[in-house]
């Protein structure tokens, strides 16, 4: 694979009045401290690739020794002026001494790089980096879906836990059951206290002479005025 190189360094290239199209292949971009004249304060550098794809930056190397020199990332704002440096405002990244980048990547198709030297005879840094197209990773539909499989898991795991707490409690009860004996009821009403206290106890037959008095007395003892008849004995059997 064929890299295009850029020299960060190089007055032509850094007053560029437009994007740089990303090819596929990606550009490699170099900067090093010579202290020649002919370099500038700032040098940006505007790439841009396909509207469904990102810009990655890949630093190959990268040492800044002296801090008055600033390594910067912008995301600006469209349509650029080519005018003029970029914005402060539309600044994503900032990196100088003791700084050691690996790789980012923008959130859209543009991206600016800046060597910003607060001295035109600045020497002690020296950088390489790679920029290359990348297709654009939706965040918004993965952090949907990793949403989804976290109340997925959620309600899966609270489902375990009330089936086992389920067949805890049913195990616990089955367990701890005392059966009571059956006992019979009572029956209702005049038989049940019979079947209770008992079948009462029969009088002993009266005698006949006594039982004749006893009707005499009784039926006719709501007359009182009234004499009994004369008594009169029954005779007895031959």
């Amino acid at each position: 694979m064929q890299l295009y190189h850029m020299f960060m360094d190089s007055y032509g290239t850094c007053q560029q009045t437009s994007f740089f199209h990303v090819p596929e292949e990606g550009y490699l971009v170099h900067a090093k401290g010579s202290g020649q004249i002919n370099q500038t304060l700032r040098c940006s550098l505007r790439f841009r690739t396909q509207v469904d794809k990102q810009l990655c930056v890949k630093f190959n190397s990268f040492r800044i020794d002296d801090c008055s020199v600033h390594f910067k990332v912008f995301q600006e704002n469209q349509p650029v002026n080519f005018g003029r440096q970029p914005s402060e405002d539309c600044l994503y990244r900032h990196y100088g001494c003791q700084d050691s980048p690996q790789t980012m990547c923008s959130t859209d198709s543009y991206l600016t790089l800046q060597l910003h030297k607060e001295r035109i005879d600045a020497q002690g840094y020296s950088l390489q980096l790679t920029v290359e197209p990348k297709a654009i990773q939706n965040e918004i539909i993965m952090s949907l879906w990793f949403i989804v499989g976290v109340i997925v898991a959620v309600v899966d795991v609270i489902v375990v836990l009330a089936v086992v707490i389920v067949i805890c409690c049913r195990k616990d009860r089955h367990h701890g059951r005392v059966f009571k004996q059956k006992k019979n009821k009572p029956r209702s009403g005049g038989q049940g206290r019979l079947l209770e206290a008992g079948p009462e106890p029969s009088a002993p037959p009266l005698d006949p002479v006594l039982e004749m008095h006893q009707h005499i007395v009784t039926s006719y003892g709501q007359f009182p005025n009234e004499p009994p008849p004369p008594y009169e004995p029954k005779p007895e059997p031959v």
